[in-house]
């Protein structure tokens, strides 16, 4: 990462902190992304208490917060830095190799066939038509549903708990980050 990027990315992480909701309670979940093309929100309706989003296209940014109501002790959170060429690469080894990478951090079977089946039934490839296709077909009240596209990098923080799923999506050689998480509403 060079200069710029990093002090781009500590700006940004800033902003972040400063406008996206966050208190002292519970487990707190982020992402951040960099040239944004395209992003949506659904499920549950957005609540500072425990669900934020910020998009905008003009900027090429999105920022999302929300805090989830784990459903085991044993979960394992982690922050990572993605670039969009390792996801490519990552699913192009996955095809290679006949495995899952969303996998890691949507461990719910249930949960990443239904994203998986939800997505080939989706008509459009945009992130707004995607997150309403989940909407209509995963039919998980309580929990937050959003979509990024990008073709840079992803700051963000996932969790291996059957109440989250962080699920790449590679349409036609676009990414889509979708992230559903079953909101702790406390």
């Amino acid at each position: 990462m060079n200069r710029f990027s990093c002090a781009l990315l500590l700006v940004a992480v800033g902003f972040a902190g400063a406008n996206v909701c966050t208190d002292d309670t519970g487990h707190w979940m982020f992402s951040l992304a960099e040239g944004v093309t395209d992003y949506s929100y659904g499920g549950s309706k957005l609540n500072t208490k425990y669900y934020c989003f910020e998009g905008c296209l003009n900027t090429g940014t999105a920022l999302q917060n929300y805090k989830i109501l784990l459903a085991g002790t044993n979960a394992t959170m982690l922050e990572r830095t993605r670039p969009v060429k390792d996801i490519v690469s990552l699913h192009s080894q996955a095809v290679v190799r006949d495995d899952d990478p969303n996998a890691e951090f949507c461990v719910d079977d249930t949960l990443r066939n239904d994203v998986k089946n939800a997505l080939q039934k989706s008509t459009k490839n945009t992130c707004k038509n995607i997150v309403n296709t989940l909407v209509l077909n995963l039919n998980r009240p309580g929990w937050a549903i959003t979509c990024i596209q990008f073709d840079e990098f992803a700051l963000d923080g996932v969790v291996t708990d059957k109440n989250f799923c962080s699920y790449d999506a590679v349409q036609n050689g676009e990414i889509f980050t979708i992230r559903l998480a079953k909101l702790d509403m406390s």
